[in-house]
C-alpha cells in the first residue's frame, strides 16, 4: 500500500461557552466566542489542502447539548466539505458529548464508502477502508462517566492493514484528569495496533513505549481559557508502505493564551514591569503570527513594590491593559493581573528565632505549618476567613474568586503569602 495521510484531532468543544471572559466589558467577546468554529474551519481547510485521506476526531466534538441547531449545522457543513473531497471521517463521542447527553441530533453526511461518520457507542466499531489499507477501531461513549476499561474490549489487529485505534481516555496515572476509560500505555501497546489516536487530555503529547505503536494525544484544537496556553491544533500522520508513521503538529487555533509569569524581586519601579511586559509581548507576537493574543500577568517574589501594587492593583491592571492596546498592534488583550508578590522579610532574623525554638516568630511558623498540613481544620479556617473576605474593599478583592481552601496548592499559596506579609510587618518591614 502506498503513502496515506491521516489528520488526528480531538476535543474541539464546538461553541464551548466563554469562561469568565465576558465579565470584562472591553473583552473581544465575539472573536473569542467564534474561536472554536474558526479553528474547525482551519482543520477542514488543512485536510483539503494536505490531501488527507482520513480525518479522525477522538471525542468531545461538542461541549454538550446544543443551545440551538446552529452548532450541529456548522459541523454538518464542515463534514460535508470533507466527504465532498473524498476524505473519510471517523468521529467518536467523549464525556462531553456522550450519547446520553445529546438530545439534539442532525443527519450527518455519509463517508465516500457510504459508512457513518459517527462510530457506535454500543460496541467497538470496526471500519475497514479497503482502498486505503486502513482498519479503524473505535467506540463512542454511551454515557458521560465511562469509568470502565473500554480498551479491554478492543479486538486484536487485522493482518496486512494499518490498524488505527481511537479512544477517549484519561489514561492511568495522569494527574489532574478525570479517570475516564482508564488504561495504560502498555495495555494499548499490547493490542498490536499501528497508531492510537487519543482524546480527552487537552495537552498534546505522546506516551509511546519504545518499539510499539505511537500513543498520541493531539490536544484540543483551540484553547478555551488561560490555563490552556500555547499552540493548539492537530497531528498530521503520514503512513508509509510498511505502515510506519511520521507525525507533525500543525496549529489550528485563532486565539492564543499565554501567561507573563514574572519574578518582580529585582524591580524597584513600576516602569521596569511595563518595559518587561512590553518586551515579552513583542516576543509573543512574533510567535502567534496573526492570532489574537490573550495574556495574563502574574507577579511573584519578594518586592519593595508589594504594598504599592496591592493598594493600586486596579490602576496597575489598567496600565498593563493600556500597554497591551498601545503596543499590541490590535492583537493583544490582557485578561487579568494577579499580584502574588510578598513584602521583603529579614529572613536571618526569622531563622535565628527558629533555631532557638522560642519566641513569637517561632510560634507563628508552627501555626503556619499546622495550617498547611493535611490535618488542618478546614471548617474552622473557612469560618475564620469568610467574614474577612466580605469586608475587603474592591481595590483589594477585585474580581478574584474566594480562596478555595479545599485545594492544597491554593491554600499553601495564600498561607505563604500571608505569612511573609505578617513577618514583614512584625519586623518593621517597608509599607
Amino acid at each position: 500500500m502506498s503513502h496515506r495521510r491521516i489528520l488526528h484531532a480531538a476535543d474541539i468543544h464546538l461553541d464551548s461557552p466563554l469562561q469568565k471572559l465576558d465579565a470584562y466589558e472591553d473583552a473581544p467577546v465575539d472573536e473569542i466566542r467564534e474561536a472554536s468554529r474558526r479553528a474547525l474551519e482551519n482543520m477542514t481547510d488543512l485536510a483539503i489542502e494536505e490531501r488527507v485521506d482520513l480525518v479522525v476526531i477522538a471525542g468531545d466534538l461538542y461541549d454538550g447539548d446544543w443551545p440551538d441547531q446552529n452548532t450541529g449545522l456548522f459541523f454538518v457543513k464542515q463534514a460535508t466539505r470533507l466527504v465532498n473531497h473524498e476524505i473519510h471521517v471517523a468521529v467518536i463521542r467523549g464525556n462531553h458529548d456522550a450519547a446520553n447527553k445529546m438530545t439534539s441530533n442532525l443527519p450527518l453526511p455519509k463517508n465516500p464508502d457510504g459508512s457513518d461518520i459517527l462510530l457506535s457507542e454500543k460496541k467497538v466499531d470496526q471500519r475497514v477502508l479497503e482502498d486505503l489499507g486502513i482498519v479503524i477501531h473505535g467506540r463512542s461513549y454511551a454515557k458521560r462517566a465511562e469509568t470502565g476499561d473500554m480498551a479491554a474490549e478492543y479486538p486484536g489487529p487485522t493482518g496486512g492493514m494499518f490498524n488505527l485505534g481511537i479512544l477517549h481516555t484519561g489514561l492511568s496515572g495522569l494527574d489532574g484528569h478525570d479517570p475516564y476509560a482508564p488504561c495504560s500505555p502498555q495495555q494499548l501497546a499490547d493490542k498490536g495496533y499501528d497508531y492510537w489516536a487519543l482524546g480527552h487530555i487537552h495537552l498534546r503529547g505522546e506516551h509511546q513505549i519504545e518499539g510499539t505503536a505511537p500513543v498520541v494525544f493531539s490536544g484540543n484544537i483551540q484553547g478555551r481559557h488561560i490555563r490552556e496556553s500555547g499552540p493548539k491544533g492537530c497531528i498530521i500522520v503520514d503512513v508509509d508502505s510498511r505502515n510506519q508513521t511520521q507525525r507533525r503538529f500543525v496549529p489550528l487555533d485563532v486565539v492564543r493564551f499565554e501567561t507573563f509569569d514574572a519574578n518582580a524581586s529585582e524591580w524597584s519601579h513600576t516602569d521596569e514591569l511595563m518595559d518587561a511586559y512590553e518586551a515579552w509581548m513583542n516576543d509573543q507576537l512574533q510567535q502567534v503570527e496573526d492570532r489574537l493574543l490573550v495574556t495574563r500577568v502574574i507577579l511573584s517574589g519578594e518586592s519593595p513594590l508589594h504594598h504599592q501594587w496591592m493598594r493600586e492593583q486596579s490602576n496597575l491592571e489598567a496600565s498593563l491593559r493600556a500597554t497591551s492596546v498601545t503596543h499590541g498592534h490590535g492583537q493583544v488583550w490582557l485578561e487579568r493581573l494577579k499580584v502574588k508578590t510578598s513584602a521583603e522579610v529579614d529572613r536571618s532574623h526569622t531563622e535565628q528565632h527558629d533555631a532557638n525554638q522560642e519566641g513569637p516568630l517561632h510560634s507563628i511558623l508552627s501555626v503556619v505549618e499546622e495550617l498547611k498540613s493535611d490535618n488542618a481544620d478546614l471548617e474552622w479556617l473557612n469560618n475564620e476567613i469568610s467574614p474577612l473576605l466580605k469586608k475587603l474593599p474592591t481595590e483589594f478583592s477585585g474580581d478574584q474568586a474566594p480562596i478555595r481552601l479545599d485545594d492544597p496548592e491554593e491554600r499553601h499559596e495564600w498561607i505563604e503569602a500571608a505569612t511573609t506579609e505578617l513577618l514583614a510587618r512584625l519586623q518593621g518591614g517597608k509599607r
